[in-house]
């Protein structure tokens, strides 16, 4: 539109008569409220100018949009005409950079100031408020602008949206008035444009950021050209690198110590599974399983590859979370008040603040595992893994591959990459050895040597992978029989033995099988939903008469038995499983011999008779005789009486 139909319009406007329609509706708009503000067409406005720290807050959110928006900015200045400036307004409409020099324009020099206000209510109707208010890009020229002083300028304006659509500033070019261009505008909303792009890969970028560094494993990208292009803080302290100096350097550089991984990267881009590799990297190594997938584009065409990778201790904790390799048991769950039982107590909470390798021996059922569980929790290990392995229930050819692990190809059927065994698993934690007296004589060197050194070699492999544990080992065996049988190494023995504990049988804790029995009664009632359960004094004589060859296992396998046979809330007799009643039966009487030689062998038939009678029930048998538990043990010294040979003959 020409200027002139403009100026008389504007003319006819400030006189107070109405808006002819040539004029824009936007520009007719603004005109009028600018008017109902009581804006003065003809007199020069105040210049409203941020200063000191609000202007710093301004231009420090604004830095971003600054900081992109620049090059464009100067580009633009670039082809415009001469005495031109660029400019960007912040979402307030406040100019939070300027190109160009403002004393070209030497009336409005002071409104072109970094800081200076542009919203409608200070300079009358003008391109930035106009973009601020109606949010799309505008051409003011000449007489357009409501005030007088404005009229010799043109301003072209676009908006600047962050991609969620959010306004985030103004882009725009004032020129003289003579070099007013319709394309000048759209030389602007290209620029807007692109810096709106430039905002979105930026925060593409971001996001990929925040992804990769979210991600559990470390992950490292490379280009076609072996440069890192990603690393994320996960890889790097798997690596003890640093992100931000590996990216952009070759693959080779960085990882110049580690063949494995190398090679790894070179031949990985097709793509692999959990592999496990030793890097060698500033002077330490590192154990990891890694991951390889080539980076392709939609047309299939490979670019490079990404690696994520873990550390295997932490692949080794998730293994033992998933497997459940913790330990449940504390001393509060081991019951009983026996001071032999009780002393047991004592020396394992002593030892549990130690790194001891800890001998457990004690019949089957007593509980040795739960000491074991006890002593882990009660450690400063705690929070590490406990992987318990039964060595009686391994075939002989496999305890090796068990505690050892082994290296893929070290026997037919081995497991893809490898597989590490129970040391590796338990490292930083505790590994519980059960039944170590029936391990086989030629595992017991591998598994000496372990002890002695602390690290272990892979069936299969050559590496030494160094281990932090602690054993502790069970048996219901005698291990010092073993050993002069031939069947136990010596040396072993000792490396094994350094602490050693004693669980006494159930027979022997006198009334703590009654303690256990009502704690397992207390425990199924409140399983099955039941009134408490309580023994009749015939069952209580039954328990205490009994020699429990299985210990605590037995007992609670006859109670949870006997528990579903129940009518009432309380147990007889009858509910007892019917092997249990038969075994108990008898008892209680210690037949002497006829005649004797002398009071030495009648006192010695009589401990015999009554050991027999009882089942070695020490126990039992001391309360038979009338005697307390030490005494009958010393009488056991004096007629040097086998009691596991008496035990296991009786009928």
């Amino acid at each position: 539109m020409k200027q002139d139909v403009i100026v008389r319009a504007w003319e006819q406007f400030v006189a107070g008569q109405g808006i002819p329609a040539a004029v824009r509706p936007p520009i007719a708009a603004s005109w009028r409220r600018c008017r109902s503000r009581g804006l003065s067409p003809h007199e020069r406005p105040a210049v409203e100018k941020l200063a000191g720290q609000e202007l710093e807050e301004h231009c420090r959110q604004a830095r971003p949009i600054a900081r992109i928006g620049r090059p464009f900015m100067e580009k633009i200045s670039r082809y415009t005409v001469p005495n031109s400036l660029v400019f960007l307004a912040d979402a307030g409409g406040y100019l939070v950079m300027v190109v160009g020099d403002p004393n070209a324009f030497a009336a409005q020099a002071p409104f072109f100031q970094v800081g200076t206000y542009w919203g409608e209510e200070a300079q009358g109707t003008n391109a930035i408020a106009l973009v601020m208010r109606e949010q799309q890009s505008f051409q003011v020229e000449g007489a357009e602008h409501y005030l007088q002083l404005h009229h010799s300028l043109a301003c072209s304006a676009a908006p600047i949206f962050s991609p969620e659509g959010e306004f985030l500033a103004v882009l725009g070019v004032i020129t003289p008035l003579p070099a007013a261009h319709p394309h000048t505008l759209g030389m602007v909303v290209a620029a807007a444009a692109a810096v709106e792009n430039q905002l979105g890969l930026e925060r593409a970028s971001d996001q990929l950021y925040s992804v990769v560094q979210s991600i559990s494993d470390g992950l490292i990208a490379i280009d076609e050209n072996g440069l890192i292009t990603q690393m994320n803080t996960v890889a790097g302290n798997i690596f003890g690198l640093s992100p931000a100096d590996c990216i952009g350097k070759p693959v080779e550089e960085v990882f110049r110590d580690s063949f494995s991984l190398l090679r790894v990267i070179k031949t990985g881009r097709e793509g692999f599974n959990d592999r496990e590799l030793a890097v060698d990297i500033n002077g330490r190594r590192v154990r990891i399983t890694v991951t390889s997938r080539p980076i392709c584009s939609q047309q299939g065409k490979t670019f490079g590859v990404v690696l994520t990778c873990r550390e295997m201790k932490s692949v080794q904790r998730l293994v033992n979370r998933m497997v459940g390799a913790q330990a449940r048991f504390t001393f509060d769950d081991l019951i009983g008040e026996d001071p032999e039982f009780t002393e047991a107590i004592a020396m394992a909470r002593r030892v549990a603040r130690t790194d001891s390798t800890v001998l457990l021996v004690g019949e089957s059922g007593t509980g040795k595992e739960m000491f074991a569980q006890a002593i882990h929790n009660a450690s400063p290990r705690r929070n590490g893994p406990f992987v318990a392995i039964n060595c009686a229930a391994l075939p002989r050819e496999l305890v090796e591959s068990e505690l050892f692990g082994y290296e893929e190809g070290a026997f037919t059927g081995a497991k893809r990459g490898g597989r590490p065994g129970k040391f590796e698993l338990a490292s930083g934690g505790t590994l519980f050895l059960d039944e170590i007296g029936d391990i086989p004589l030629e595992t017991q060197v591998s598994l000496l040597r372990v002890l002695q050194e602390r690290q272990v070699t892979r069936i299969g492999g050559q590496a030494a992978i160094p281990v932090e544990i602690r054993v502790i080992a069970a048996t219901n065996r005698d291990l010092g029989r073993l050993v002069e049988e031939g069947h136990f190494r010596l040396d072993l023995y000792y490396r094994l033995n350094v602490i050693n504990l004693t669980i006494p049988p159930l027979r022997e804790r006198g009334e703590d099988v009654l303690l256990l029995a009502r704690y397992f009664l207390r425990r199924l009632a409140e399983q099955l939903g039941r009134r408490e359960i309580v023994m009749a004094p015939e069952v209580e004589r039954l328990f205490l008469q009994y020699h429990w060859p299985g210990n605590v296992r037995e007992l609670q396998n006859v109670l949870e038995q006997a528990v579903h046979l129940l009518d009432n809330d309380i147990l007889l007799p009858e509910h007892l499983p019917a092997e249990f009643r038969a075994a108990s039966a008898g008892g209680g009487e210690v037949a002497l011999p006829a005649k004797a030689g002398s009071l030495a062998d009648l006192e010695q038939a009589a401990v015999l008779e009554a050991l027999r009678s009882a089942r070695g029930n020490i126990s039992l048998a001391a309360r038979w005789l009338g005697v307390g538990r030490t005494t009958l043990y010393r009488k056991i010294r004096l007629y040097r009486i086998d009691l596991e040979e008496l035990r296991h003959s009786a009928p």
